[in-house]
């Protein structure tokens, strides 16, 4: 699969509200209901353009991912796919991507994920760790691999 990342432009607005709504509706609905208003006003909040990204394969939008460098953490702040594309690994494809790029930049990545949602199994296996949670999110962070580094034959002292 060839997927590409491009900077989101004015017209995507309308591709990454209705793909939120397809793939957020049921689930907020269910945990604190759905006020159309109150989910296009925060949308429209934080719908930051020049943090949007525009996932395609083939050509084709398939998803959009939001991502803001605040010190020495890449946050994922958004993160969908269309649903006819879920569980088909382009969000691995998509979230490897962001982690080379943390990586080149020198930060480590964190998020949040709705409580009991399928993608965070897929986070685990990437290496984020749970960091905390509120009432509907679970809070993540990657787990760095630092490396073994400290007092030792490499320090100049001996062992024994």
């Amino acid at each position: 699969m060839k997927i590409a990342l491009r900077e989101a432009r004015p017209v995507d607005y309308g591709f990454a509200r209705q793909l939120f709504d397809a793939t957020m509706r049921d689930r907020l609905a269910a945990i604190i209901g759905w006020d159309e208003y109150r989910q296009d006003m925060n949308f429209a909040r934080k719908f930051i353009l020049r943090e949007v990204r525009i996932v395609t394969l083939a050509g084709r939008d398939v998803g959009w991912i939001q991502t803001r460098i605040e010190d020495e953490v890449m946050n994922l702040l958004q993160f969908y796919i269309l649903p006819e594309w879920q569980n088909r690994g382009l969000g691995t494809l998509v979230l490897k991507r962001l982690l080379a790029e943390a990586k080149r930049r020198g930060k480590v990545m964190a998020l949040s994920v709705l409580k009991g949602s399928p993608a965070i199994q897929l986070y685990l296996r990437h290496g984020f760790r749970p960091t905390h949670a509120d009432a509907y999110e679970i809070y993540m962070r990657q787990a760095l691999k630092l490396p073994r580094r400290g007092i030792g034959p490499s320090m100049g002292l001996r062992r024994g």
